[in-house]
């Protein structure tokens, strides 16, 4: 992993509990990205060592770690996921990045995953071909700028 002198003498130092191998997962395989208004990258993964989220900010190559800061939640936790497996013909949605430790079946093949909180965090939905239509995914509004566009009543539809 290539960092920064600010990471090495600065970071790590001053946060002893920060792995690189955490840092460098949340590089190679990060549950959320998104690049800085000045061409930085910021990366989050979440670390069930730490029971917390890491941040990892990058240079503008996307690669040079210059900064890692552990926190309670991810920037972007309201992202939707929906993943198919066409072996089992299964259908996830993933309504947030934290854990499930609670699921009920609402209806027969779905399934509701509850976080600790009792919140939805995903739908499970078995058979999915014969409930759901998956050649096309239509969305009829999607708020694609930043999480103020969403409280802006000025801010176009999309």
């Amino acid at each position: 992993m290539k960092t920064t002198k600010y990471f090495e003498e600065r970071v790590l130092p001053k946060r002893p509990y920060i792995r690189r191998e955490w840092c460098q997962q949340a590089i190679e395989a990060p549950e959320f990205f998104e690049r800085q208004p000045d061409g930085r990258v910021r990366f989050w993964i979440y670390v069930s060592d730490l029971g917390r989220y890491l941040r990892v900010v990058t240079l503008e190559d996307g690669e040079t770690n210059s900064q890692c800061i552990s926190g309670p939640a991810i920037h972007k936790e309201k992202s939707v996921k929906v993943h198919y497996d066409r072996e089992t013909d299964s259908l996830y949605i993933d309504l947030s990045s934290r854990p499930g430790v609670d699921a009920d079946e609402v209806s027969p093949g779905v399934v509701l995953d509850f976080d600790s909180d009792g919140k939805v965090v995903g739908i499970d939905i078995q058979h999915a071909s014969s409930i759901v239509d998956l050649k096309t995914l239509d969305a009829d509004f999607l708020p694609l700028g930043s999480s103020d566009d969403l409280n802006d009543p000025a801010a176009p539809d999309r």
